[in-house]
């Protein structure tokens, strides 16, 4: 069936506080780096020179403690391409771990880049290609990054100079999901913001411009000052779930849901059951900068990893107490990258899709209005009416064109 233009149309819809989240349950694992976990970690080199830190105090550049701190700074410090200038990237994972089923990784993530001499850290002074990376679904044994891996990872700049400042990677993507779409994999992946430019709305309503702390200005006064470019991630803590339910991985900042990954039907599976954080450089280049150093990194705290339910399916788009055709035509008039159950999401990913018209057919019929109940015929007879009669009334639109 040949949706007409206005069905396929995504819906421009703010997503903060709209996904119906899976319920937290049992928590499964969790490190806040107050006592060193050094030995607990596995570090995975990749083609550069990297440096990670799981017992770093980060107020000793000027950054405060993290939401869920509680006053305490420690926290991992994760580096790469220092020295070596090659493009490429790390990633550690805790040893031993493995999840599975449904659960959501949580954490508080900040990202500090290298400001400009004279500019500081405003947008355009002084681009950075480094990304924070963080994920779920890798071996814990094989290094991923903009490049290489075995999970299913996503990453972010954080002065909003890259033009891709944010990005969905996996085992059958390692250069990332493209927009629009270059290769079959890259269906795979939505892109909510209908962009990977921090300047899309969606980015811009989540990641505020953020100024320096003035405890690392007093350090670096001649670089680290100044507010970064709406849209872009850098200089500010973000609570972050990445959450796998079913076959499906989403990835959250801040409550706003960014990217929806589909593994249902990769071409290269994934490599195992834990969970990755990481740095990545897709520039080989170096600064001279005496504070590079010093100040360019992604921290990490306050980890955990919780079992969740899934939201439950609900295919009452209307919300008039049946599933009926009414309710396909919703779900028709939404299809789209963005959604809620108003429009036509069933399955609970903030997107109007094919899935969810299997939700729509699974329930059809559904608890009927008493009324009729008597002359509803059979449910396959009235879902193959009302797609016929979608089709024909498309048709009829193509003709009078």
């Amino acid at each position: 069936m040949k949706l007409h233009a206005s069905a396929m149309a995504a819906v421009a819809l703010s997503l903060t506080g709209l996904w119906n989240s899976p319920a937290w349950g049992q928590v499964l694992y969790m490190e806040n780096f107050e006592v060193d976990p050094t030995a607990n970690w596995t570090v995975n080199d990749g083609p550069t020179d990297e440096a990670a830190d799981f017992f770093f105090d980060y107020s000793t550049v000027g950054i405060p403690s993290a939401p869920n701190s509680g006053g305490t700074t420690r926290g991992m410090k994760l580096q790469t391409n220092l020295i070596d200038a090659v493009f490429g990237g790390f990633s550690v994972s805790p040893n031993g771990q493995s999840f599975t089923g449904d659960y959501a990784l949580t954490f508080d993530w900040w990202h500090n880049f290298l400001g400009a001499e004279g500019t500081g850290v405003e947008a355009g002074a002084n681009g950075s290609t480094q990304l924070s990376q963080f994920g779920i679904l890798t071996s814990g044994t094989v290094a991923n990054y903009a490049g290489a891996g075995d999970g299913v990872w996503f990453a972010a700049s954080g002065d909003g100079g890259t033009g891709s400042d944010y990005r969905a990677y996996s085992s059958e993507r390692v250069i990332s999901y493209q927009l629009p779409a270059v290769a079959p994999e890259d269906e795979h992946a939505t892109y909510h913001a209908g962009s990977r430019n921090n300047t899309a709305q969606l980015y811009l309503d989540t990641f505020g411009g953020a100024t320096v702390p003035e405890a690392q200005t007093n350090l670096f006064p001649e670089t680290q000052f100044g507010v970064t470019a709406d849209g872009a991630a850098g200089f500010a803590w973000h609570q972050v779930e990445i959450a796998k339910v079913g076959t499906t991985v989403t990835w959250k900042v801040n409550g706003t849901l960014l990217i929806t990954v589909e593994t249902a039907e990769f071409i290269t599976p994934t490599g195992g059951t834990n969970i990755l954080f990481g740095q990545s450089d897709i520039n080989s280049g170096l600064s001279q900068d005496p504070y590079y150093d010093d100040v360019q990194f992604t921290l990490i705290d306050n980890v955990k990893v919780s079992t969740v339910t899934a939201p439950a399916e609900d295919a009452d788009f209307d919300n008039d107490g049946d599933v009926d055709g009414e309710d396909f035509l919703v779900w028709q008039r939404g299809f789209g990258p963005t959604g809620t159950n108003a429009t036509g999401d069933a399955n609970g990913d903030n997107a109007v899709t094919a899935a969810d018209l299997e939700v729509w057919k699974g329930k059809f019929g559904a608890t009927p209005p008493a009324a009729s109940v008597s002359a509803v015929p059979e449910p396959a007879t009235v879902i193959m009416a009302v797609l016929t009669a979608a089709g024909l009334a498309a048709a009829s639109r193509r003709r009078r064109r």
